[in-house]
């Protein structure tokens, strides 16, 4: 009987060391990938709707946008440690619900430090259940303009270029499209450029350069839709690579034919969530890495 006790105590023993080995080589081997000194952007396949991951290099976590559902959980679960439930940033374009309802979950499963949006309201219970956790959670909420620049100590910089604070407060019956009240921002770290746009139309996208803006990474308004982008957007913007993020095969036809149209006229090349899944942007500051996920 002793000797059957002595053979399970070292079974057990011998499961308590294996798993804590394993604990450890996970953790060694997340904490080497998410923390490689490098930025990494990831445009997350959410399906028809926007979210952008981001980790600075020093590893602060920010969110753009949520996407349509739960789905933004997955990608946060791919490219976060998984002892890391702090969200230091988070951005919502404009409250249209396929950019903004994942955001109800992550704010349920994730402690997010700082939510910053446009100031543009919605009468959507969606919209009206995150305000509520906003407040409940007491979550600093601040409203973005162009202008405002969120700079983190390891380089990373987020720079504002819309909406304009005139452009708020023109809206007196608010009656205007919320895709015209859309974040548009520039990632910067070192002298990678990412734009990022949500929904916005290219009548006012192709009012914020002047001169022209040379990018490494666009991200086209409006899944591609043929409202985000004409010919004078392209010759505006340079950029190497564009990304699209919508959903396979949605109701909406998006990319529009007529933007493919100009990504070949521009020789510009593209990625899409819709056929290459999750998009992985990685780069050191000087050159990047894509990373597409299927």
């Amino acid at each position: 009987m002793a000797e059957k006790t002595t053979q399970d105590m070292k079974q057990k023993l011998f499961i308590i060391i294996a798993s804590t080995l394993c604990l450890i080589g996970i953790f060694l081997w997340q904490n080497f990938k998410f923390y490689d000194g490098n930025l990494h952007i990831i445009f997350c396949d959410v399906g028809q709707g926007d979210a952008i991951f981001i980790r600075s290099p020093q590893g602060a976590d920010i969110l753009i946008d949520g996407g349509p559902d739960e789905s933004v959980l997955s990608c946060l679960g791919n490219n976060m440690p998984f002892w890391d439930r702090d969200i230091e940033l988070v951005f919502a374009t404009h409250p249209d619900a396929d950019h903004i309802a994942g955001l109800e979950s992550v704010l349920k499963t994730y402690t997010v430090k700082s939510f910053n949006t446009s100031k543009k309201s919605s009468s959507t219970q969606v919209f009206k259940r995150i305000q509520d956790l906003i407040k409940s959670k007491n979550i600093p909420l601040r409203f973005v303009y162009a202008g405002d620049t969120f700079t983190l100590s390891d380089g990373f910089v987020i720079e504002h270029l819309w909406p304009t604070q005139d452009f708020i407060l023109q809206d007196t019956t608010n009656k205007t499209d919320t895709n015209s009240f859309s974040l548009v921002q520039i990632i910067s770290f070192g002298n990678f450029k990412t734009l990022l746009t949500g929904d916005i139309e290219y009548q006012i996208l192709n009012t914020l350069f002047n001169p022209s803006l040379n990018i490494d990474i666009f991200k086209l308004p409006h899944h591609g839709s043929k409202t985000g982008v004409d010919d004078a957007t392209f010759s505006l913007i340079s950029a190497k690579l564009a990304i699209i993020s919508a959903g396979k095969n949605n109701r909406y036809h998006h990319p529009h034919p007529s933007v493919l149209d100009f990504l070949k006229k521009y020789n510009l090349s593209y990625k899409m969530t819709s056929r290459d899944g999750e998009v992985r942007i990685v780069s050191n500051g000087k050159v990047y890495e894509v990373q597409s996920m299927q």
